[in-house]
């Protein structure tokens, strides 16, 4: 009977050694996780206030030591499990890590005159001061922090002693005859920015790093950005459908001026042969003067069009460009070369207006010509009435209307060439800006996605049996740069007097 009881209670033992243990869930909590950093950034001690409401707590993290911050209640340690029972509606306790690693590498660097200087030999220094810090990514600790919380890192430098701050980058306020300097890192950033200044007698305050959660719900709408665009969009592809259009007739206007010009050379060569006919001949100069005539009336009607179509393409384009916010001048003929050629992303408009340019000055060398012919018309008239004293003075007006019917087809290809050039310029800023909308959304996004973090649940720094984290902050700190205190001379008081020496002293015997 014996053995057998012995057999059910090592039995009873043994299962219950191997029986698994039941992990209690965490309490809901908060943690702060306060580091004191070396003068290079390197961490010297952490440790961690964790944060509760008051009952029955459990909590997870390996502490070295634990220090109830707000009641006499024990706090009890198994393992890594910490419990306490408290009544206080708020509950905080420290416990001290043993762990030097954070989510950020830091690394902090002194110069002075350019030379790098050991922070313990730093104080009291004077000359050209050069702070440089450096935060990167620390692969040894895992989780989001180091992309979901943003920097705070502060410098204070004092007035007295400081001078000429620079801090690109950096924030810099007035505080109590201090200058504050706060450079902001934002998640997933790393991060390197410098100080300089003039000092003398250095001493310096504590570096200090705050380290919280970004995590923003931000709701834009892009089609405020976005709807603007899609009126540019439209513009273009007038603008290009109307290139098109322009680049037609004006194909068909060199067709035909090079029919006009073999007609010309025809003539000519004819004229040089003629020696009678002289009547019909007048006649039919008399026609092309006249007809000649009434085409260069016409001339202003096309010159104040190429006007007005130059001022409508400039007035296009600045409504554009003023509708895209970029704060340039407005645009003319006689600026926008110099201006849109320092602007790489308007190359393809700078083209457009080069173009109109072109056209327009294509134009005014066509109506010259006309011009210019007309009045050929008129000499070749009053050539051909003297044709019989004079068939080489003939000959000569004939090969001057030719000439200047050369000039005009040749205007007309290079304004055609110019054209050309144009269009494809707006068919290249059509199909460029076809997808801006897209884009801009894309843009949109990349920049809030690197502002805002992730959404991912908030994870403790201690343990990640810890479950339920409201919040997590980190303020870290340096040491100060301090000058030593010259030590204190101990004052040797003075010896006590009786009655005798004091009555001594007043004859000056003592």
């Amino acid at each position: 009977m014996k053995k057998r009881l012995a057999l059910i209670m090592s039995l009873i033992i043994l299962l219950s050694s191997v029986a698994p243990m039941v992990t209690a869930a965490p309490s809901p909590k908060e943690e702060v996780i306060y580091g004191i950093l070396s003068h290079d950034g390197s961490v010297e001690n952490l440790y961690v206030v964790n944060i509760f409401d008051g009952g029955d707590i459990t909590d997870y993290g390996i502490y070295n030591k634990l220090i109830n911050m707000t009641t006499k209640d024990t706090l009890n340690q198994d393992d890594d499990r910490i419990t306490v029972s408290t009544d206080s509606d708020k509950f905080y306790y420290q416990g001290n890590l043993d762990t030097k690693e954070l989510p950020w590498k830091i690394d902090i660097k002194y110069y002075i005159d350019d030379k790098e200087i050991p922070a313990k030999d730093l104080a009291g220094m004077s000359g050209k001061l050069k702070l440089s810090i450096k935060v990167t990514k620390n692969s040894n600790v895992s989780g989001s922090f180091y992309d979901n919380f943003g920097l705070q890192i502060s410098v204070t430098l004092n007035n007295r002693l400081s001078k000429n701050i620079i801090a690109n980058n950096a924030t810099i306020a007035e505080a109590a005859g201090n200058k504050q300097i706060n450079f902001t890192v934002l998640p997933g950033n790393p991060f390197e920015g410098t100080v300089t200044a003039d000092v003398k007698d250095f001493e310096m305050d504590a570096i200090s790093i705050n380290a919280i959660r970004l995590s923003f719900d931000i709701n834009v709408d892009s089609n405020q950005f976005t709807g603007q665009f899609s009126e540019l969009i439209k513009g273009i592809e007038a603008l290009d459908d109307g290139a098109k259009d322009l680049l037609d007739g004006l194909n068909e206007l060199s067709d035909g001026i090079d029919d006009y010009v073999e007609g010309l050379n025809a003539f000519k060569n004819g004229i040089g042969q003629l020696s009678s006919g002289t009547d019909e001949l007048y006649t039919g100069a008399t026609s092309l003067s006249m007809g000649l005539s009434e085409l260069s009336k016409q001339n202003s009607d096309i010159n104040n069009g190429a006007a007005a179509l130059l001022n409508a393409a400039f007035d296009a384009i600045n409504a554009q460009l003023q509708g895209m916010g970029l704060g340039i001048p407005i645009l003319t003929p006689e600026n926008y070369s110099r201006i849109l050629s320092n602007i790489p992303d308007l190359t393809a408009i700078k083209m457009q207006l080069d173009g109109v340019i072109q056209f327009v000055q294509g134009l005014k060398d066509y109506t010259d010509g006309v011009s210019q012919l007309s009045m050929g018309a008129d000499e070749l008239t009053s050539g051909i009435k003297k044709f019989k004293d004079s068939s080489d003075e003939i000959a000569a007006h004939a090969n001057a209307i030719y000439d200047g019917a050369v000039k005009i087809n040749s205007g007309i290809k290079e304004l055609r060439d110019g054209l050309t050039a144009y269009k494809d310029g707006t068919n290249e800023f059509r199909n460029k800006t076809s997808g801006i909308n897209t884009e801009i959304d894309n843009q949109i996004n990349e920049l809030l996605d690197e502002i805002a973090g992730t959404d991912d649940t908030v994870e403790s720094f201690v343990s990640e049996k810890n479950t339920e984290i409201t919040s997590v902050q980190f303020v870290l700190k340096t040491s100060p740069i301090e000058i030593p205190k010259a030590p204190v001379a101990e004052v040797t008081p003075p010896a006590k007097l009786n009655f005798w020496q004091k009555l001594l002293r007043l004859f000056g015997l003592y």
